[in-house]
């Protein structure tokens, strides 16, 4: 098995837990709200869950090619020039990517030292996702960019 097949494998596996927790959270905070009982922190980890669900999620849609890609003028155009097409776009979504990683790390860095209010975490926690999910799209993006499917559609 490659690794990127591990990676997002790993993805899956990760997002599966984080909506399971999340689906757990939300339902015993319903349930126990009817019972005027209240779980300090519930709210402050289902944002957490939904934060790391959403980046790591994304990640896997560039991985499955369920992005949104408008083709309606790439497909119009010559195969060569199609090609030049895709191959910008990607490195366009490479340098998205890494200015995703770049401030996304300093600003986890930063707010490493600062904690949620509830729970008592890093707020560093909640912005790892970034940078994070942002490594895995561009190491998917890399990975399919010499790739043509044969009709004109974008790899990534």
């Amino acid at each position: 098995m490659k690794a990127k097949e591990i990676i997002a494998k790993l993805l899956v596996y990760l997002c599966v837990i984080a909506i399971t927790g999340l689906t757990v959270i939300v339902f015993l905070q319903v349930l126990t709200r009817t019972m005027n009982i209240s779980f300090p922190g519930a709210d402050e980890l289902a944002r957490l869950l939904v934060v790391w669900l959403t980046f790591l999620g994304s990640s896997l849609a560039i991985y499955e090619k369920m992005h949104l890609a408008v083709t309606f003028f790439v497909k119009r155009a010559r195969p060569k020039l199609q090609k030049m097409i895709q191959f910008s776009v990607h490195l366009l979504t490479i340098l998205f990517f890494g200015i995703l990683v770049y401030y996304g790390f300093g600003l986890t860095m930063g707010a490493m030292s600062t904690t949620s209010s509830t729970l008592q975490l890093p707020m560093g926690l909640f912005y790892l996702a970034i940078p994070l999910s942002s490594l895995f799209s561009i190491y998917f993006i890399v990975t399919d960019m010499f790739r043509s499917t044969g009709e004109g559609e974008p790899t990534v």
